[in-house]
């Protein structure tokens, strides 16, 4: 048996070499760029590329993330249990692939129904890549290292989010100043998230343990795993697990669909310039990852610390009070709106980072890949019910209504992990 190996002061697994945990980063570095870059610069392709007015700019976006996350619900759960059938590296440098075709797609759509195409495109490949790197987490590090690592993981993506909010947001702007069409604009954003994405498929391809089936599941079939990861269900930690998997899929999903709708509405509606909204999403956006790559180590040694059950209760309550401070915010560009997102930065990060750390402790060794699947189901699901409601919600009563609706999906998994009898049922899993 090999010996266990560090990185950064983290345990990391048998067999598992620092290069691989190295590679494991830069990947999520770069994927950052294009998962936080595809969604702000989308009203940039309502506004210029369909022409939609105002007036249904939150309806049509929330039925873009709603399909989008509907591919998740249905594709997760089949896309960890072909991972451990099939080996995490191969699944999850294909998921880059195929997401990377369809934000070269994008720009392309001069239609709502071209974009829902570009968008379930790139669907299916993010399908892949958010599970499986959830997965290759459970295998490359120690338990005792996972609130660490996943803290660590936070701030390699935020890192890539500030990138995206300060080049993505800015670019078509830039090129508008030096003459470049409006449209040519758009295209030449996009072509530079299909770059990154390219650099993060050949990082993981050259850079990830070479993997193959789990032990024991390698002359099962992809239903019977399946079948598996759904009966988990009947234990108490793995329906919290997946509750939780629900709220971090809204929290993530709504700040990175409607932070830029609601810089863009409240400057329209107070006559400022469009573009001048969305350069104020990059600034809040930049706020944001600035706050949770600070917050993150703290979120980090809170799980490793302490109990599961508590870091999550903990985090569910910073997200109740987070989303829930938009309602008081009248102008995003204020003070009251620069503390409004850092602190629903904060919780946005604890519950993510606590979420996964519940549920790789939950999962068995040898349906790991299928239970953190349907995690990533339910984190799916929680992202297309709030991406939907909340469009009607933008364009009917508030523009920071879908905040609030989140506050309030936060609190209701947190009023669930309070309840008596709720606690983590599994023994720690052991390394692998």
């Amino acid at each position: 048996m090999a010996a266990t190996g560090k990185f950064a002061g983290m345990s990391l697994n048998r067999d598992v070499r620092p290069v691989n945990a190295a590679g494991l980063l830069l990947g999520v570095c770069c994927l950052a760029f294009c998962f936080v870059g595809l969604n702000m610069v989308q009203p940039w392709l309502l506004e210029h590329h369909l022409d939609l007015p105002a007036s249904e700019m939150g309806d049509a976006t929330g039925t873009l993330g709603a399909i989008g996350q509907i591919i998740t619900v249905f594709l997760a759960g089949a896309t960890g249990a072909l991972a451990d059938q099939k080996g995490r590296r191969l699944v999850l440098t294909l998921g880059v692939v195929v997401m990377a075709l369809g934000i070269l797609v994008a720009p392309f759509a001069s239609t709502l129904s071209g974009l829902i195409v570009s968008r379930t495109i790139f669907s299916i490949g993010r399908t892949a890549v958010a599970a499986c790197f959830l997965i290759v987490v459970a295998d490359y590090v120690q338990e005792n290292s996972r609130g660490k690592w996943n803290a660590f993981q936070g701030v390699t993506f935020g890192i890539g989010s500030i990138v995206a909010a300060v080049v993505i947001v800015g670019m078509p702007k830039w090129l508008l100043e030096r003459g470049w069409e409006v449209i040519d604009a758009g295209y030449a954003t996009h072509l530079l998230m299909v770059g990154a994405a390219g650099v993060s498929a050949l990082v993981l391809a050259l850079m990830l343990r070479a993997d193959g089936p789990r032990e024991g599941v390698d002359h099962e079939g992809l239903w019977a795993l399946i079948r598996q990861g759904v009966a988990q269900i009947r234990h108490p930690g793995v329906r919290l697990a997946y509750l939780a998997g629900f709220a971090a899929g809204a929290n993530m999903a709504v700040i990175g669909t409607y932070l830029s709708l609601w810089t863009t509405g409240h400057a329209v509606a107070t006559g400022a310039d469009f573009a001048q909204g969305l350069a104020l999403a990059g600034v809040l956006m930049v706020i944001i990852q600035l706050v949770s790559m600070a917050a993150m180590p703290a979120i980090g040694i809170l799980n490793d610390r302490t109990r599961p059950l508590f870091a999550l209760q903990v985090s569910l309550a910073f997200a109740v009070a987070g989303y829930g401070s938009t309602f008081f915010v009248t102008d995003p560009s204020s003070v009251s709106g620069q503390l409004s997102a850092a602190l629903l930065s904060i919780g946005q990060s604890a519950v993510i980072i606590s979420s996964q750390v519940y549920v790789q402790a939950e999962a068995p060794l040898k349906v790991r890949g299928t239970v953190i699947g349907f995690y990533t189901v339910c984190s799916g699901l929680g992202a297309a019910v709030i991406l939907k409601l909340s469009g009607y919600i933008y364009d009917a009563w508030l523009l920071t209504g879908p905040f609030v609706l989140t506050s309030a999906v936060n609190a209701a998994v947190l009023v669930f992990a309070l309840l008596p009898g709720v606690s983590m049922t599994r023994q720690r899993s052991p390394a692998g």
